[in-house]
């Protein structure tokens, strides 16, 4: 049959209902949009269902605008509300970027002692009873290598601890007339812990019911020794019981044109959150961050004035104890990398320190690894503890968890 007829008797059968080869040629290619237009003026030829879908057709395409403009109101209001917090930052780093400045320019009461000499430093240890072993280490090699006029050396102490710490360090005066011992108990120098007792790295609160001697407490107190060595000494340098001298060091080499050594160094990935943490307490900008340049260690050394202008910064903006301030934020946050980063939002840390690459601790040529980890028995510390590299410490991380015997068989031979 002739296609033509066929498509005439299309239309006749189907003239009664849609007129469908009006609609599509089956002898010519199909038009996708055509035919999509011409199927929905089918739908219209139905009054009911073309009315309804007129109506929907109206009501989707109000709601589209409603939605659009819904969407635009959105994004300018959280772009708004994003703008805004960026400035109020801005504003609110800017106004303490202002104060440090201010609290830099203020007079201190912490003026050396009649007598007191330019050239004395003083030493601030935190010691716990099992630590006790390394402090040994530690002071065979600071007997040998510093030669230094000490004005004190602090020794600080978890109260539980207090009575065996004490009774050890009075033996070691016995054997180290030299060394100036001054035991104190950590809550004189942070009252505030007879009320938050307990801080470790392994919480995440600040009160507990049992007190422990953690790391943050060991850092606040490292810090708060400025006021047991100011007027002794103007710089004082604080330690941990596995940090050995390593080298003839003398006043000059730690404190050069009245300016206390610092290490300089990058920041690396697994150290930044304590650069970003001192930020953050400080409520300091991040520019400080942006040279990406890490200040000091373990051990550092901390000038008394530039440790008291910190607590009164604190103070000021917290409106509280400088010390509790620090208590609460447990996490984040180093004793080095607060005082040096707030020197610098000061501008005060060329006023006390200069610093240098190894200036006061080894970072280079040490044994790879924690002391302790498997194989450590057979590592050569020759280079680690060569007295004619740079650096006048290392601090030598595991040591503590060591038995004291094992440390006195591998590295006593170094200081004797």
């Amino acid at each position: 049959m002739p296609i033509g007829s066929s498509n005439r008797m299309r239309k006749v059968h189907s003239e009664s209902r849609f007129a469908i080869d009006d609609l599509v040629d089956l002898a010519e290619p199909i038009d996708k949009l055509e035919c999509t237009q011409n199927i929905r003026s089918i739908f219209h030829r139905v009054p009911s269902f073309g009315a309804r879908l007129d109506a929907i057709n109206k009501l989707t395409k109000s709601k589209n605008k409603y939605f659009f403009f819904l969407l635009i109101a959105i994004a300018l209001v959280v772009v708004g509300a994003l703008g805004a917090r960026m400035a109020y930052k801005r504003s609110r780093q800017a106004k303490h970027m202002d104060l440090a400045k201010e609290v830099a320019a203020m007079a201190t009461p912490l003026d050396l002692e009649a007598g007191s000499g330019s050239t004395s430093l003083a030493i601030v240890e935190s010691l716990r009873a099992k630590d006790l072993g390394a402090f040994d280490m530690q002071l065979l090699s600071l007997r040998k290598n510093l030669d230094v006029q000490l004005s004190k050396f602090l020794i600080i102490s978890d109260p539980e601890d207090l009575q065996i710490v004490s009774q050890h360090v009075s033996e070691a005066s016995l054997k180290y007339p030299e060394f100036p011992f001054h035991i104190v108990d950590a809550t004189s120098l942070v009252p505030e812990l007879v009320f938050l007792s307990k801080h470790s790295e392994s919480e995440d609160a600040p009160y507990y019911n049992d007190h422990k001697f953690g790391y943050i407490t060991r850092m606040i107190v490292k810090l708060a020794a400025f006021e047991f060595v100011g007027g002794k000494s103007e710089f004082y340098l604080a330690l941990d019981a596995d940090v050995l001298c390593v080298r003839p060091t003398s006043y000059e080499d730690l404190v050069y044109e009245g300016k206390a050594v610092v290490n300089k160094g990058t920041i690396s990935f697994d150290k930044m959150y304590q650069w970003k943490g001192a930020v953050d307490v400080l409520d300091g900008p991040f520019e400080l961050l942006q040279d990406n340049v890490a200040y000091g260690g373990v051990p550092s050394l901390y000038n008394t004035r530039g440790v008291y202008k910190l607590k009164t910064y604190l103070e000021i903006e917290y409106q509280q104890p400088w010390r509790y301030s620090l208590l609460r934020y447990l996490f984040g946050w180093t004793d080095y990398s607060l005082y040096y980063s707030f020197l610098r939002m000061s501008g005060m840390f060329e006023r006390y320190h200069t610093a240098k690459p190894q200036g006061v601790f080894r970072t280079t040529d040490l044994s790879e690894g924690t002391i302790g980890t498997k194989g450590w028995e057979r590592w050569d510390f020759s280079e680690t503890l060569d007295p004619k590299a740079q650096g006048a410490f290392v601090h030598l991380h595991g040591m503590l968890e060591v038995e004291t015997e094992k440390v006195n068989e591998k590295l006593r031979r170094y200081f004797e």
